[in-house]
């Protein structure tokens, strides 16, 4: 048991990226205060965000005879976050950890490592449970009493468990089926495209901004869930009227079925490793005369090779080139009225004209490869510092990467659109200087930002593509960016005009920091 606790709390540390050395807290004291006030800032708008939703939502739930359904949504919420937050991290969280060699040569059970890797992951999700639950549970009392308040604490311990044991079996799954690939990566990115495709097409359910559609929609989420995910009715039922029963369903069944998961993993672990991390050599090697090339292209293919070997690395950073290709394609399939029917906006086409310059600018500046390309170099990042190039050239290289991905999502994207929405030359023109200037931004931006909060001793990469404080505070300024000028002025071609001059400046002033400032950051790295 003390073997347990112990590996428990270190994996929990290093979930946290805690590092407790004298030397780590004198150089990096600064930096973990900054950290750590931009934490509390996050989880205290995400607690006051949820509570100030659920609040304003209780009223018409009450109305309707179902509140209950709020504590439901969250759950459901909860649940499908989970489930897809954990679906590509347990591979590595179970088979491909970093330090693999250190604790299998230790004097402890397999089992136990494998049950301390579960708990530790069951209890991140509970805090991430907590933060939405609880926010939800004090604005719920605030207009209905609920019938036994013990059974809702009771059951957020238990709400994690299931999601995560589902994740768990689809992700190995995945990734025993992308093994059959001839090319594990193109099998991985299949399997993620399609999994968004069916996420997108699934919000695109969801329609109407008035609370009363918002509580329907709410409520026929719950409805739809509940079909497939039959605790959601055992939990309405356990906190609507005691039932023995269902209790026992909630709590007792996902227990016993975590348990049967992990004895299954620990008696095969051996073999289910080997497969999932074997890797597919290729015959034949052909031998090429090889070419020389400047220090910027030799760089840039570096960095294009190794972004495209990480499907993770692709989906999440080319999220919103994946989304505009997915908006163009719903078009070409489905009709006007079709969509507007769909979609519950009338004058569809006239909405989007109105707003495609907003919407288009922003999937390219949520699409950054660079706010996480210097923290993903790793324990290598000792090469790209003693290369002999000037840092400028890896800058450049990185950005080159992201741009890559970003001007064909502005032709394609600025093409379609301004054929379809049949904008004039002037428009047409600045649709594309737009978005270049906030591909620019996202590039730049992201690169800045990485170096401001690097993370180079991550235990698996998604903790620095999904996770780190780089990707959240670029995805945050983003959006700020976007969101300030668009709100402000009102939206013609003059407007756009303005806003396309004004971000060219940023970038160019941000260009100005990251020679200055990125070389010297870069250098005591």
């Amino acid at each position: 048991m003390n073997k347990f606790l112990l590996i428990t709390k270190i994996n929990l540390l290093q979930s946290f990226n805690y590092r407790n050395s004298n030397y780590s807290r004198k150089i990096d004291k600064k930096k973990k205060t900054i950290k750590g006030i931009g934490i509390t800032l996050i989880i205290a708008y995400i607690l006051f965000y949820v509570y100030f939703i659920t609040n304003s939502l209780m009223p018409t739930f009450v109305s309707i005879g179902k509140p209950l359904h709020i504590l439901a949504f969250l759950f459901s919420i909860c649940s499908l976050y989970i489930f897809f937050a954990n679906l590509f991290k347990i591979k590595n969280i179970l088979f491909d950890f970093k330090d693999y060699d250190i604790l299998m040569s230790l004097p402890i059970k397999r089992i136990t490592i494998i049950l301390s890797k579960m708990v530790s992951l069951y209890i991140v999700n509970l805090l991430y449970t907590l933060i939405v639950m609880i926010p939800g549970y004090i604005a719920y009392v605030r207009y209905t009493d609920l019938p036994h308040d013990y059974l809702f604490f009771l059951l957020l311990l238990a709400i994690p468990i299931t999601p995560i044991l589902l994740s768990s079996i689809i992700g190995i799954i995945i990734s025993w089926i992308t093994i059959f690939f001839k090319n594990r990566n193109i099998g991985s990115y299949i399997i993620y495209l399609a999994l968004i495709i069916i996420v997108f097409f699934g919000m695109y359910k969801i329609n109407g901004l008035d609370e009363v559609s918002i509580v329907n929609n709410s409520i026929n989420m719950v409805d739809k869930f509940s079909n497939y995910y039959p605790l959601t009715n055992a939990y309405i039922t356990i906190l609507n009227s005691f039932n023995l029963v269902s209790l026992l369903l909630f709590l007792i069944v996902p227990l016993i079925l975590f348990s049967l998961f992990i004895i299954f993993i620990n008696y095969g672990y051996a073999k289910l490793r080997n497969k999932l991390l074997k890797h597919n050599i290729k015959s034949d090697y052909i031998l090429r005369r090889y070419t020389i090339n400047k220090p910027v292209i030799a760089l840039y293919k570096k960095e294009i090779k190794k972004y495209f070997s990480s499907p993770l690395y692709v989906i999440n950073t080319a999220f919103g080139c994946i989304i505009m290709v997915l908006l163009i394609l719903s078009i070409i399939i489905f009709n006007e009225k079709v969509i507007s029917s769909f979609t519950k906006i009338n004058n569809f086409n006239e909405v989007v004209k109105n707003n495609i310059f907003m919407v288009l600018s922003l999937l390219c500046v949520v699409s950054s490869t660079t706010n996480s390309s210097i923290s993903l170099e790793g324990k290598s990042f000792w090469i790209i510092k003693m290369l002999p190039v000037n840092s400028s050239k890896i800058f450049i290289s990185k950005i080159m990467v992201n741009l890559t991905i970003l001007i064909p999502t502005i032709i394609i994207g600025g093409t379609f659109f301004g054929i379809y929405l049949k904008l004039t030359f002037i428009e047409f023109v600045f649709l594309y200087l737009i978005m270049l200037s906030y591909s620019l931004f996202a590039s730049i931006n992201g690169l800045v930002l990485n170096l401001l909060f690097p993370k180079l001793d991550f235990e698996n990469e998604i903790r620095v593509i999904k996770q780190s404080m780089a990707v959240f505070l670029t995805i945050l300024i983003g959006i700020i960016i976007i969101a300030i000028p668009f709100k402000l002025l009102e939206i013609n071609i003059n407007s756009i005009i303005l806003i396309t001059f004004i971000m060219f400046l940023v970038d160019a002033i941000l260009i100005i920091v990251l020679h200055y400032y990125g070389n010297r950051k870069l250098k005591r790295l």
